[in-house]
């Protein structure tokens, strides 16, 4: 079952980085327009955010399971459309622009849905969740590191529209892969959705707006759950322009291309180590110590790769910061396995991603016009100096002090959440141990 649940998300993410890489390529091929890339990549980014949000109310409504399965084998058609649609009549920037944002709306909610049945399948298994954490972000680093090689290579052996045929088949292995995990996965999500309730203390028959309120609620009510929210979107509002922006064009400066390359690839074989020694004695530790130890070892690495020091350097310090990042997600996702009620997880996840998504392009947004504005190193000095703020402020917030102890928030044991406030359009939280008010993150 572990084995199954590891291969379906490899497979998926690996069908979804390779159309990454091979649909622009073909974009270009076929409309010979550099901005049309822009435009297509813009199209399917609205759609992305927008199905994050939905999604989670849908997978709370049709199970994790279930749609993990449909949203891969929706996403096999929609990739395997354009070389049909290539060969038919000729592809266009509007089927370009209709394909690319169908497959964006499938493949968010399907990421979410894998994302939010990790909880279950390590129950299921007899896995503690840490372990299974650790392995998820392991096979994506790797993912990560295999796929750009893989999609350039094919794009050499044979046409982009063919590469996409490969990716296709990956995503509808992934969807049947997913099928063969036991039905049972979900089953009490899948049952609340023919009752029509949406978890304890839910009004008996409540709409999508009043699903996805009481997934905001529990999201806002839930001191560490908000704070890992808010820590998680800072983190890559300050990676994303960092690995997207500024090392490239620093790099492509100094006459380095293959530089940037292999410092990406050291991030990505830092973060599978990471990634692997957090499941492979994470669930040995404090939590808390790996908080601390992995955030330090990130700071040193992502600061260090900010004030764009000579390759040699770049190079080491890719690797501590892809060390000390590996474990961050796969703890992050064993705290909100935890504390987030069951039938609210699929929504709770689908707004956490939705917030991530969101500080990818807008923080890229400002580096670029900071770059601009003050320059490439200053720009690069201002990252780091936001890195360390965030660090500070993960280590000190004290939602983060008590990961150890009792868990007080709603997945504790899954108490009730009033559906609603009176007087209030936003349902009222489960109370959460802790002094401090709430902050916000993602995943």
């Amino acid at each position: 079952m572990l084995i199954a649940y590891l291969l379906s998300h490899g497979l998926s993410l690996l069908g979804n980085t390779v159309a990454s890489i091979a649909l622009p390529w073909l974009v270009l091929q076929r409309t010979g327009d550099a901005s049309a890339v822009g435009l297509v990549a813009a199209a399917c980014a609205v759609p992305m955010l927008l199905s994050a949000v939905v999604g989670g109310v849908l997978i709370d409504r049709v199970g994790r399971r279930r749609l993990s399965v449909c949203a891969d084998l929706a996403s096999a058609l929609c990739v395997a459309a354009l070389p049909v649609v290539d060969g038919l009549i000729g592809l266009t920037l509007v089927w370009f622009v209709v394909l690319g944002a169908a497959g964006a709306l499938i493949d968010v909610p399907g990421m979410t849905a894998r994302e939010a049945l990790a909880p279950d399948v390590a129950e299921a298994a007899g896995v503690d969740m840490a372990r299974l954490a650790g392995l998820r972000e392991g096979v994506g680093g790797a993912v990560v590191v295999v796929a750009p090689a893989a999609a350039g290579g094919l794009i050499l052996l044979v046409a982009p529209s063919t590469v996409l045929w490969v990716t296709a088949a990956c995503s509808a292995l992934a969807g049947l892969v997913t099928l063969t995990l036991p039905k049972r996965l979900g089953r009490r999500t899948e049952a609340t959705e023919a009752t029509g309730a949406v978890g304890p203390g839910s009004e008996g028959s409540s709409g999508p707006w009043a699903d996805f309120r009481r997934g905001l609620g529990v999201l806002r009510g839930d001191r560490t759950i908000a704070t890992i929210t808010l820590v998680s979107a800072a983190s890559i509002a300050v990676l994303a322009p960092l690995q997207n922006l500024v090392l490239p064009v620093h790099l492509v400066g100094e006459d380095s291309p293959g530089g940037f390359g292999l410092v990406v690839s050291c991030l990505a074989v830092g973060g599978i180590a990471g990634s692997v020694l957090y499941a492979a004695i994470g669930p040995k530790l404090s939590r808390r110590a790996v908080l601390v130890v992995s955030q330090l070892v990130a700071t040193v690495g992502v600061a260090g790769l900010a004030l764009l020091p000579p390759v040699p350097v770049l190079v080491a310090c890719a690797v501590l910061a892809g060390i000390g990042a590996g474990p961050l997600p796969a703890l992050f996702l064993v705290l909100v396995s935890e504390r987030i009620p069951e039938d609210v997880r699929g929504r709770v996840l689908g707004l956490q991603n939705a917030v991530s998504m969101t500080a990818v392009p807008v923080s890229t947004l400002l580096a670029g016009l900071v770059v601009e504005w003050a320059g490439l190193r200053e720009t690069g000095v201002a990252l780091a100096v936001a890195w360390c703020a965030v660090s500070v402020l993960l280590l000190v917030v004290p939602a983060l002090r008590r990961l150890d102890g009792p868990k007080s928030g709603p997945g504790a044991s899954a108490p009730p959440v009033p559906s609603q406030a009176p007087g209030s359009d936003v349902p009222q939280a489960a109370a959460t141990a802790g002094p401090d008010p709430a902050a916000g993150r993602t995943g």
